[in-house]
């Protein structure tokens, strides 16, 4: 039997392969919609999450004018507080999960564009985003060693403002709880910005926590 005829394309591995700029291509575009994707379940979470709170706010208000800011206003708004608080801290644990996935995203877009250099390296004067997976998250606040830079850029997050949201709740929960307990105002105050200060820490921690646990492993 004589041998079959050589393959030309078959040969070709790696970049070299005619169909590696398609499974590049495809793999792009899967990284962009699942990012898409990612903000979109962000905005809506953090819209509901506001939605309930704003909701929470003007209820308590036709509550206290109804029951002249008696003690069953106070026992409404512990109730209400518990609940928008719960939300807030699902909320928040979801958004810092999407906030690292994107950063995971951001680096295998930067992956795919080195890539695409190393087939045609002339078009490296044309890219605008960088071909290096750990500057672009540098530049999200992800994986920074800088921890200011990191918690400056952390502030301007979606996270960070369902953090400051949860932890006013908490302190107002805490403060509520305290006036039931018929607390003097001073002490009531302290023990509410406390809790609110304390509540804010816990917030920064669980997201440091979470980028170290999630990392990957550098050797």
């Amino acid at each position: 039997m004589e041998p079959e005829p050589h393959n030309e394309q078959a040969s070709k591995k790696g970049l070299d392969d005619p169909r590696a700029v398609d499974i590049l291509t495809a793999e792009h575009w899967s990284l962009l919609s699942t990012r898409t994707v990612g903000y979109q379940e962000m905005f809506g979470r953090a819209t509901i999450f506001i939605g309930v709170l704003s909701g929470t706010v003007i209820g308590l208000a036709l509550i206290a004018q109804a029951t002249q800011f008696g003690r069953e206003t106070l026992l409404f708004a512990a109730v209400l507080f518990a609940v928008c608080l719960f939300i807030g801290l699902v909320t928040f644990i979801r958004c810092v999960a999407i906030n690292f996935e994107d950063a995971r995203w951001v680096a295998g877009m930067a992956l795919l564009r080195r890539a695409y250099l190393k087939i045609v390296p002339e078009l490296e004067p044309f890219f605008v985003a960088s071909h290096d997976p750990d500057a672009d998250t540098r530049s999200l606040g992800y994986g920074s060693r800088q921890r200011l830079r990191t918690l400056l850029n952390s502030l301007t997050t979606t996270s960070s403002v369902v953090a400051a949201l949860n932890s006013v709740l908490a302190g107002s929960l805490a403060s509520v709880c305290g006036a039931l307990g018929d607390l003097a105002l001073v002490p009531n105050l302290a023990i509410g910005a406390g809790v609110s200060i304390t509540s804010a820490a816990l917030h920064v921690r669980y997201a440091a926590r979470f980028r170290q646990r999630h990392a990957p492993a550098t050797n």
